[in-house]
């Protein structure tokens, strides 16, 4: 038996029925997120950031081209395996997704889930959701790049027809008006894709197409719901930012060179800390709206209530 009311939720149910979800296995939630997050903060504490500094000013004050070159090759190799490893920390983040989801769905059915059936109920669908956000994602990237490309074109012709750098203003404005606009819409088609793999099942492009026509006739309103979520959903990465002083990581080279070992393993566990706190909330709103998208659109709650009533019949 579900634990989600067979019903349509409210903006605010859906918010509140993520938080109560969230809160009832808070635990087994969090430790999902946590130990995939372990490899990536694993090589950050390893790994001296004062290497790739100190490479990049010694290609910038080399005085022979040879030793530049030089310096430079080391340097793009320092740079591609911290790129590799951000990539390799990506797909655990991403696997943590799938698992969260496969744990709520399991948490919702009134079912046993721990942290090893949440990560090999993943297993099978990774596949799946990962070919989906693929495809999205690159549609998204298309899309945003023609739309800025169009836009920019079109400023471009204005500011040479007015000459008005006021004019130019406003179109910088309006750019990122409808820049803001395509990412939302990406957000809404593409919300319902874990759900679609992990609850119903479905294929990659299968699964895609499930998310897109579930927000169909409710586009505000799932993208004022994935807004919330991810305002929500960052408060707490914002907060330790602000408090313990992450940002001292983004200075200029020269200043994040003056950064302790200690201090730095400070941030990056204040970190590990807090990003578990923030996946789960997203995942209990996006299943809590995938319900809710079902109830309204397709009646699966009076679906639901036969299937029971059939099985309860004598």
């Amino acid at each position: 038996m579900s634990t989600i009311p067979m019903r349509p939720l409210g903006f605010g149910e859906i918010l509140d029925g993520a938080l109560q979800l969230f809160r009832r296995d808070f635990g087994l939630y969090y430790l999902i997120v946590l130990v995939c997050s372990l490899p990536a903060y694993v090589f950050t504490v390893v790994w001296n950031p004062n290497e790739l500094l100190e490479g990049a000013e010694a290609v910038d004050s080399a005085a022979d081209p040879t030793i530049a070159l030089e310096q430079l090759g080391t340097l793009m190799g320092q740079a591609g395996f911290l790129f590799l490893v951000q990539l390799v920390g990506l797909a655990f983040s991403f696997f943590a997704s799938v698992a969260l989801a496969v744990a709520m769905h399991d948490r919702i059915e009134d079912r046993p889930s721990s942290l090893g059936s949440a990560y090999r109920g993943a297993l099978p669908h990774l596949v799946s959701a990962a070919g989906a956000s693929i495809v999205a994602f690159l549609i998204f990237l298309v899309v945003f790049v023609l739309v800025w490309l169009l836009t920019m074109v079109s400023l471009a012709a204005l500011l040479v027809a007015a000459g008005s750098p006021w004019l130019l203003v406003a179109g910088g404005v309006v750019m990122g008006a409808v820049l803001v606009a395509v990412v939302c819409l990406w957000l809404a088609a593409t919300f319902g894709i874990f759900p679609a793999v992990v609850v119903e099942g479905r294929s990659a492009m299968d699964a895609l197409g499930r998310s897109a026509s579930l927000c169909r006739g409710a586009l505000l309103r799932v993208i004022g719901i994935m807004v919330v979520a991810g305002i929500v959903s960052t408060a707490p990465t914002v907060a330790v930012t602000f408090f313990t002083g992450t940002w001292e990581l983004f200075l200029p080279s020269a200043e994040v060179a003056t950064i302790s070992p200690t201090r730095q393993w400070v941030l990056n566990t204040a970190g590990l800390v807090v990003t578990p706190l923030a996946t789960p909330f997203t995942l209990g709103c996006i299943m809590m709206l995938f319900h809710d998208r079902r109830v309204r659109s397709e009646g699966y709650d009076l679906e639901r209530l036969a299937d029971e009533m059939d099985v309860a019949a004598p």
